[in-house]
């Protein structure tokens, strides 16, 4: 098992910048007016009667913005980032790749294990003089290694409106949007005379750092394209005593269970459950004298028998449990694999279970996959957010 391989956690997944190197610099241009301008033009056209109307003051204001818009119109052709956010494309000449190929492979593929081991990220490397590297570097993720004459580092640097005399060798930086729309790229300042090898491997925990944090934010963008369930929210806080933060598209269900407690069931099928199922109950009962895995492994299977579609049956072989503090609370995480109990259709998927002692309750969120063929780790990004919203009050 390389170093690099960790078992999937919420608890132990904290994203911290300040690598060996010191802290990962951000730079995300603000829209520039030519986006402005191309929205204008293309989704916002304004009635005649209402510049009629307009005062004065405004309206020269709206003048000069066409009048810049007359320059600016050619950017709407600015593309939009191609590729899997799990994607990186590594832009390195060849021969400087040959020497850190496999030390950049072992700390920017980490594996992540969810049914099986898979790789968190896919890197690629593509030498500056290819023939399609106009075409190549208009992936999502992007990362470049190179001394302050690099002209791929420059250019990356002047997009950011970055001085890199203000940076010792070996800072990691991010730039959005150099070349295309909806882009990072994550940047690296080696060192020169030599140095080059021994400054880009000793950045690569920073440059992993960076790259997981632009990827929660990617994932949690994409999960709340549309709007959190806040009536969601509110009406389980005033009627159960605790509050979740989902996305609309969850569906929600109320239930009794045979033992006279309740339990709330948010789940989004998309397009349909047999290719997509994201879950997550909350039941409660009062206080439990201890949290323990086998307790919670008890607890989740008294309620899958009932609640859920198919009976899962848990399978411990890699399951993890992690003790933790949550908003002040006890609480235990637990992590394992479910089957399809019946055995005879080769389902099976992760799951997460929490255990928070609140101060009346003992609460069970169990968060659980189905996502057969697919990679996970995207989604279970996105359940581990909706666990980490649970509050209890």
């Amino acid at each position: 098992m390389r170093e690099s391989q960790k078992r999937f956690s919420f608890v132990s997944q904290a994203t911290d910048l300040e690598g060996p190197l010191g802290s990962v610099n951000r730079h995300i241009r603000p829209p520039p007016i030519f986006f402005l301008v191309c929205v204008m033009f293309v989704a916002a056209p304004i009635e005649h009667t209402y510049l009629l109307t307009m005062n004065i003051r405004y309206a020269s204001a709206l003048g000069a913005l066409f009048s810049i818009a007359i320059v600016s119109f050619s950017a709407c052709n600015v593309p939009a980032a191609m590729g899997e956010a799990s994607s990186l494309i590594v832009i390195v000449p060849d021969t400087l790749w040959e020497q850190v190929e496999e030390p950049t492979r072992t700390i920017l593929e980490p594996t992540i294990f969810t049914t099986r081991n898979e790789k968190q990220y896919e890197v690629t490397s593509v030498d500056p003089t290819h023939p399609k590297i106009n075409e190549l570097r208009l992936f999502r993720n992007v990362v470049v290694f190179g001394t302050a004459q690099d002209p791929t580092i420059t250019e990356v640097a002047g997009a950011g409106g970055i001085n890199l005399s203000d940076f010792q060798p070996g800072r990691v930086f991010q730039v959005r949007d150099v070349w295309a729309r909806g882009q990072t790229v994550t940047a690296v300042l080696l060192r020169g005379e030599g140095g080059e090898v021994k400054s880009w491997v000793d950045a690569l925990p920073s440059v992993l750092n960076a790259i997981d944090e632009s990827y929660r934010e990617y994932v949690l963008r994409k999960m709340y394209a549309t709007p959190p369930d806040t009536v969601l929210a509110q009406d389980l806080q005033r009627r159960f005593a605790f509050s979740l933060r989902v996305p609309q598209v969850y569906d929600r269900v109320v239930r009794g269970t045979d033992q006279g407690d309740s339990l709330v069931i948010v789940r989004n099928d998309n397009p349909d459950p047999s290719q997509l199922i994201r879950s997550v109950l909350v039941t409660w009962r009062p206080k439990v004298d201890s949290l323990t895995q086998s307790g919670a492994f008890a607890w989740r299977s008294e309620i899958d028998e009932t609640q859920y579609n198919v009976a899962q049956r848990i399978n411990d072989t890699n399951s993890n449990a992690i003790y933790f503090e949550w908003e002040g609370r006890d609480a235990l995480e637990v992590t394992g694999i479910w089957e399809d109990e019946r055995g005879n259709f080769p389902a099976a998927g992760p799951f997460i279970v929490w255990l928070v002692d609140c101060p009346t309750r003992t609460y069970m969120i169990d968060a659980w996959l189905y996502a057969p063929n697919e990679p996970k780790y995207e989604y279970m990004l996105q359940l581990q957010e909706i666990l980490s919203s649970f509050r209890c009050v």
